[in-house]
């Protein structure tokens, strides 16, 4: 399933932001560059964190667009940025991994469940934040179809 959604170009390791902005921004990229989104998703997700922080906990943000922007989505997908320095999402909330969601109809669900168990599962969101190479990203994404 993660394999349609997500590949290891999706990926980017080691970034660093000055604002949760440009760090939102370059996961609204990776995700125009497979061509998951169409171009205005990007201030759409820029939007719904305004709106609502995106940052769910643990050092996890799960940047996504706003619900009238689904119909920018062409297609379900996952970007997945480490900031290994972290980024702040504000009032001390510092995220080190971002993992942008686009996806069609309800299918945002099952991946958000999946996302979730990374944050509440130390090790693997460990293993996420200590990657050295994107398929070491890959391999605990994989993990999670298995469950």
């Amino acid at each position: 399933m993660y394999d349609a959604m997500l590949s290891e170009n999706n990926i980017r390791l080691h970034a660093s932001f000055t604002s949760k902005d440009e760090a939102i921004r370059a996961c609204g990229e990776l995700l125009l560059k497979a061509g998951y989104i169409e171009p205005g998703y990007i201030d759409a997700m820029v939007q719904r964190d305004n709106i609502s922080t995106t940052y769910v906990g643990n050092g996890v943000a799960v940047p996504h667009g706003t619900e009238a922007a689904k119909p920018l989505v062409k297609k379900t997908g996952l970007a997945i940025i480490q900031v290994p320095g972290g980024v702040d999402f504000g009032k001390g909330r510092i995220a080190k991994l971002l993992i942008a969601v686009a996806a069609i109809g309800n299918e945002h669900i099952d991946l958000l469940t999946n996302i979730a168990q990374i944050c509440i599962e130390d090790d693997k969101l460990q293993k996420m934040l200590k990657a050295q190479s994107t398929k070491e990203i890959m391999d605990v994404i994989r993990t999670m179809e298995k469950q």
